[in-house]
């Protein structure tokens, strides 16, 4: 076999990064492998939790402007994530775009406007790791750009092997503390949207109008609304106007407002 130069610079990289596996400085090497076959702009490494809020394990060193939003992130926007979102199921490790995990309306949410397009910028992927714990590992990188095919199939070849190096590290790192476990840990997201929008209106919400609030706040249309409630788009309309009517709002810029408790403009 008769080897490019460029794979003998890829083997030094592995070496490196195996060699680091006991020691913090793992995912910066790791992101130092990626960056050598595939462009992105930022990158952040954290477990979420279904039953509290996102641990942060690593991140970028050149967060300026956009701290705030990234304290805001791990405080409750992490709730409208996609990818914290469809880590909440039963998923298999792998390395998954943001195309496929987010609804079909997402780029046109609040969400994705103030938070999605300021501090991840245009795309994202990222490797999910379940855990024995119970949490999902994610090292995620996002890019100004779309990645582009080829670039999420290597990501993909490259995942095999650096998720088990990925989970192995952060059990070596004893970096993982699961949050306690309340009583009410199921129902934790559905309480925190809950008591946000009760703050901004005397009227009784049922639970399908919160389950309603959560999927437009997602970014979900109402046909996929429908589905995922197994109800007729008819009764989704119903449900949505019936929430904007006890809400006295008239769109998904208001709701947003409200769920970060933020007085809406005047305008």
């Amino acid at each position: 076999m008769q080897l490019e130069v460029a794979d003998v610079a890829f083997h030094q990289r592995l070496g490196r990064l195996v060699e680091k596996l006991d020691d913090r400085q793992f995912w910066p090497a790791l992101i130092d492998l990626l960056r050598r076959v595939v462009h992105f702009d930022n990158w952040v490494v954290m477990v979420f939790w279904p039953a509290g809020k996102p641990q942060l394990i690593a991140e970028i060193q050149a967060r300026t402007s956009n701290d705030e939003l990234f304290k805001g992130y791990l405080n409750n926007v992490y709730l409208l994530d996609p990818f914290y979102q469809f880590s909440l199921g039963a998923i298999s490790p792998g390395v998954y775009c943001l195309d496929e995990v987010a609804p079909d309306h997402f780029r046109e949410t609040e969400y994705f406007r103030r938070y999605f397009s300021v501090n991840v910028l245009e795309d994202e992927v990222q490797f999910l790791a379940p855990l024995p714990a119970g949490g999902t590992l994610s090292v995620s990188i996002g890019s100004e750009r779309r990645f582009s095919p080829t670039e999420i199939g290597t990501l993909c070849l490259y995942g095999a092997w650096l998720l088990p190096l990925m989970r192995h590290t952060l059990a070596a790192q004893k970096a993982v503390l699961p949050p306690a476990v309340s009583s009410t840990a199921g129902n934790d997201r559905r309480i925190h949207f809950e008591q946000a929008l009760r703050k901004r209106s005397n009227a009784s919400l049922t639970n399908r109008e919160i389950e309603i609030a959560l999927l437009i706040l997602a970014g979900h249309s109402t046909k996929n609304m429908a589905r995922q409630l197994g109800v007729s788009p008819a009764t989704a309309k119903v449900h949505r106007r019936n929430l904007y009517r006890k809400l006295d709002i008239s769109s998904q810029s208001t709701l947003f407002l409200l769920i970060m408790d933020e007085e809406p403009d005047a305008s």
